[in-house]
């Protein structure tokens, strides 16, 4: 496919994707508040009045929509679909459609009922097996620790984990305005770029497809006022759930490798380090404090910034810089050794968390309350 179609057909899926997202999220909003459809605030959210929480119920039918619409006007102008799968098999996109259907399907109900942690979490599981049937697994650590080629009965069960991982990482880092989706946004921006530098279109296509949609999110999220809405479990599970199966991509037993991008399995997975490795802190607070790792808490990075001080659009923004920074650094370092990037980011993650925790300190200090060391 040329260049100018790869362009067009970008742009079209990006803005069809958009203007469904336009029309749809109001008529969303209508609905949640005819029938009362609120996440309600309490002491561990942000919010203080109720607001409507089934925006995530467009992204899904907004991506795929305009993915197949823009398929469909390529193969009627006489381009062949199957030549976009070049780089990946067609039961993969199959097994992937599955697994979001079923993620989406439990999300609203969720959103809308309510469902404990333990079948959300046999959800998640079945959906990623779903991933590992169609053959799409970790395959290649891209040297690492010095690990290359890994086999099957170790990369499976590791795929699995990775993306029910992933999947939660969206759906707990979720807990501000603009939070979720701006991250998401980053991520898949960086996943476009990559799979064109790469000749991926459709995985660029999917990836633009939800970006369209999910930035119309984010302007009736941060912005909204009368349509203002939140994503839910519907929204935060799927795009999750979609990022893992990008990032899958490159982390096959062939990895892509382009002179102008270095190793780009750890250039992606550095897209999304702030809400990884939050969900690990948080989950050894939990443990280390003999708490259920598995219910929720105010002890998340947003939930820090904001008692040192910040508001919420200023956490925003600061977590959001913060990925931007760490994307960026290991780029410049990918092609030295992706061993010492997970090192730098580690470290960095350690030294940010021990200055937040210093301004905690200050601010609860100076008001007098009785400050509690959550690291």
């Amino acid at each position: 496919m040329s260049l100018t179609i790869s362009i067009i057909s970008l742009l079209g899926t990006f803005i069809l994707s958009a203007i469904i997202g336009v029309l749809s999220i109001p008529r969303i909003v209508d609905v949640a508040n005819k029938m009362h459809l609120y996440d309600q605030p309490n002491s561990r959210k942000i919010h203080r009045i109720p607001i409507p929480r089934l925006g995530g119920v467009s992204f899904i039918p907004a991506a795929l929509i305009s993915l197949c619409t823009v398929a469909v006007l390529l193969s009627r102008f006489g381009y062949k679909i199957e030549n976009l799968a070049d780089s990946g098999a067609p039961q993969h996109f199959i097994a992937y459609i599955a697994g979001a259907v079923l993620l989406y399907s439990m999300g609203i109900f969720d959103d809308v009922r309510g469902l404990g942690y333990k079948i959300k979490f046999l959800v998640q599981v079945i959906s990623a097996v779903l991933l590992c049937i169609s053959g799409l697994w970790i395959a290649s650590f891209e040297h690492i620790f010095l690990i290359d080629q890994i086999p099957f009965w170790v990369g499976m069960p590791l795929t699995i984990f990775f993306v029910v991982y992933v999947t939660n990482a969206i759906n707990l880092i979720d807990g501000i305005d603009g939070l979720a989706s701006g991250l998401s946004s980053i991520s898949l921006i960086v996943a476009i770029i990559l799979c064109i530098m790469s000749g991926d279109i459709l995985w660029a296509m999917l990836a633009i497809a939800f970006l369209g949609v999910v930035t119309v999110f984010f302007c009736f999220n941060v912005f909204g006022n009368k349509h203002k809405i939140f994503m839910g479990d519907t929204g935060s599970l799927t795009l999750g759930y979609t990022l893992s199966y990008i990032f899958l991509h490159f982390w096959q037993a062939n990895p892509i490798w382009n002179p102008y991008l270095h190793n780009l399995g750890i250039i992606m997975l550095s897209t999304l380090i702030i809400p990884m490795f939050d969900v690990v802190r948080v989950f050894m607070s939990r443990v280390r404090d003999n708490r259920n790792p598995f219910l929720p808490d105010k002890n998340h990075i947003h939930h820090k910034l904001m008692r040192a001080g910040m508001s919420g659009r200023q956490t925003m923004i600061s977590i959001l810089l913060i990925s931007v920074l760490f994307i960026v650094i290991n780029y410049l370092v990918a092609s030295i050794s992706q061993t010492l990037i997970i090192l730098i980011d580690v470290l960095m993650y350690v030294v940010m968390h021990i200055i937040i925790n210093y301004f905690i300190f200050q601010k609860e200090r100076e008001t007098g309350q009785n400050w509690k060391k959550v690291f």
